[in-house]
């Protein structure tokens, strides 16, 4: 079947012509789409000029890679990716590869209108998809049944054999429904990411006078020690070690300056075994020793 979608140039009239950067243009359904409820193409080309449209899309790289803009975001597609574009957002695709080829499915919303259970595909699946579109979110990794679903459209749609418009509703309504379950695993993933950074920040601070090790705090929240640190990062801008330090170094300015502790007890009530590590991390941070921070504080 690839081979056949390859050789085959879908309405070579919807194909590009322009230059980039021309004024923004807005395609309206009746007249893009025919007047039809949904239209199923290839894209062949390296660029499309910036536009939007009155109808969802969604793409499907099925060979090569571009950078496709959506609205505020830049995002990199690669052969596998699949995105969703919302009506009127403006978009466009640049720096594509000479190998690319993108299937493009366009549907309006009374595609989706004719049943109770079809209003409630568009109001429960595709309408939060777009009102909560992240460049991250943006994008989809399709596997080979999400494949096989797009493929099979596009080849019903070029064939039109008997009852073609069923098989794609269908297909579509499948393809629908894996892209928002996709997008609720996203947030799941999200949210345990979000507690996994929480819980560790707890535990830190709980044992602030212990020695943490990155071990104790993957399998506090069962997550692997790059990925808990990853997203540690993003969220406090430091890493594990460099937070964990810096928390335990304005608790030893404390102790220097408030109390007569000896430094080396110090270090050890603060859970470093070693005092010279100890000395090395608070003149790092602090500029100074601790020694000469307990002095510069008691003149």
């Amino acid at each position: 079947m690839e081979k056949q979608l390859y050789d085959f140039l879908y309405n070579s009239e919807r194909e590009p012509k322009g230059k980039m950067n021309e004024p923004f243009t807005l395609m309206k359904a009746e007249n893009a789409l025919m007047g039809n409820k949904f239209c199923i193409g290839k894209l062949n080309s390296k660029y499309q000029n910036t536009h939007a449209h009155d109808y969802y899309q969604i793409w499907y790289i099925l060979k090569g890679n571009c950078v496709h803009k959506i609205d505020n975001h830049q995002i990199a597609l690669n052969s596998g990716d699949m995105i969703l574009i919302p009506p009127f957002s403006y978009h466009s695709m640049s720096d594509g590869s000479d190998d690319i080829i993108v299937i493009i499915v366009d549907f309006t919303d009374k595609f989706f209108a004719d049943t109770k259970e079809d209003k409630n595909l568009m109001l429960y699946c595709i309408t939060p998809l777009y009102l909560k579109q992240t460049e991250e979110q943006s994008v989809f990794l399709a596997d080979n049944n999400i494949e096989n679903l797009i493929l099979e459209m596009f080849n019903e749609f070029i064939l039109k054999r008997d009852f073609h418009n069923h098989v794609i509703k269908s297909n579509l309504t499948k393809l629908i429904v894996a892209i928002e379950r996709m997008n609720n695993q996203k947030d799941i993933s999200l949210s345990r990411n979000e507690r996994a950074v929480t819980e560790t920040l707890k535990y830190i601070h709980s044992k602030l006078n212990e020695k943490i090790t990155i071990q104790d705090l993957c399998e506090n929240v069962n997550m692997s020690d790059t990925t808990l640190a990853i997203h540690f990062k993003n969220t406090t801008g430091k890493t594990i070690i460099e937070y964990i330090n810096s928390l335990k170094i304005d608790k030893a300015k404390q102790l220097l300056s408030g109390t007569d502790m000896r430094i080396i007890d110090i270090s050890y009530e603060l859970g470093f075994t070693d005092g010279a590590y100890f000395n090395r991390v608070f003149k790092k941070l602090v500029k100074l020793t601790p020694n000469a921070y307990r002095k510069q504080k008691r003149k």
